[in-house]
């Protein structure tokens, strides 16, 4: 959308979803544009990031509760300063922030971030070098803490947090295997990515095949889903190993909780599981930033971007998110 209108369209919460999200879960709906006030600014969103912690929040399973029904679905974005009233950005700007899924986003100058275009493409601000960067960064640096030689194990490994994961462990030095689901996500995670191994966790021999590809066990493992993923994991731990518990993917569409993974390894291998939550370490958000475009720029840090175009397109991106379509960080080019 070109200029400023007195109407804007955006994808609202229609229903809230019962196990995988359906396409008649939400709805495209043309809003009044919203008023500006003081302290405030506009942003014409160009970008939308398509997260999973989406479809915990809209089970009542995350930090910050279900959006009520009406409402613009919330999500990360990227967009220009159209207006400001707050004396803190300059029209033209590149910012991200919470904008919602929606054209156009009314903010307070406190929650928006400038976006420094010089250090990637902008929309690397919702991606390797936004918060799934920075959950990556944050579970390496303070949890996994990878020394040379050891081996990790990474799951979801050619998403957009697995995929940094493993590419920090293999600058460390260790052997890093991932996990994923299906051979070409493999694929793309041993020959873009430079992992040493990658096992398809849908396939028949999937326990084996992960065990023939750790046969001395692991050193860490960073944990996305959860589940028997999560439970196959455990069972190769070595002594003092790390594990940094992440997502939950495994259980985002389920009603109930499944029955836990058997944590009597853990004991055995007088191991560490950790909990990981992002927003614990947004003060190391520019440490974090510097080295990841550092490694970007010297090629030592490879990513993907799955791109949907259309905010239309925002509900069928978020659901193939959820069905492991994307091929790399899944994102809404407006």
């Amino acid at each position: 959308m070109n200029g400023l209108h007195a109407t804007m369209q955006a994808v609202c919460l229609r229903r809230v979803p019962q196990g995988v999200p359906q396409a008649q879960d939400f709805e495209l709906r043309q809003l009044p544009l919203p008023a500006l006030g003081d302290g405030q600014l506009r942003v014409q969103v160009q970008w939308l990031s398509l997260d999973p912690f989406l479809r915990a929040q809209l089970g009542g399973r995350y930090a910050v509760p279900c959006p009520p029904l009406g409402s613009i679905v919330p999500g990360y974005g990227i967009g220009t300063v159209a207006e400001d009233r707050s004396g803190r950005f300059a029209v033209g700007d590149v910012v991200s922030a919470m904008t919602g899924w929606a054209e156009q986003a009314v903010l307070d100058a406190s929650v928006v971030s400038r976006v420094d275009a010089t250090l990637a493409p902008i929309s690397t601000a919702v991606g390797v070098l936004g918060i799934p960067g920075l959950t990556a960064w944050a579970g390496v640096r303070h949890i996994l803490e990878p020394r040379a030689g050891q081996t990790i194990l990474v799951s979801t490994a050619a998403g957009a947090v697995g995929s940094v994961v493993g590419q920090l462990c293999k600058a460390a030095g260790c052997r890093v295997i991932g996990i994923a689901g299906s051979a070409r996500k493999c694929a793309i995670v041993i020959d873009e990515y430079g992992f040493d191994a990658c096992v398809n966790y849908r396939d028949a021999d999937f326990l084996q095949t992960l065990r023939s590809a750790c046969p001395d066990g692991i050193d860490g493992y960073f944990d996305n889903v959860g589940g028997a993923v999560l439970e196959a994991a455990l069972s190769l731990l070595k002594l003092h190993a790390r594990v940094v518990l992440c997502g939950l993917s495994d259980q985002y569409n389920s009603a109930e909780r499944p029955a836990g993974p058997n944590l009597g390894p853990v004991i055995g291998a007088r191991a560490r599981l950790e909990g990981l939550v992002v927003y614990d370490h947004l003060a190391d958000f520019n440490r974090c930033r510097s080295e990841l475009s550092r490694m970007i720029a010297d090629g030592t840090l490879r990513y993907r971007e799955h791109i949907h175009d259309g905010l239309a397109n925002a509900p069928a991106g978020f659901i193939g998110l959820l069905n492991g379509d994307n091929l790399g960080k899944a994102l809404v080019r407006l």
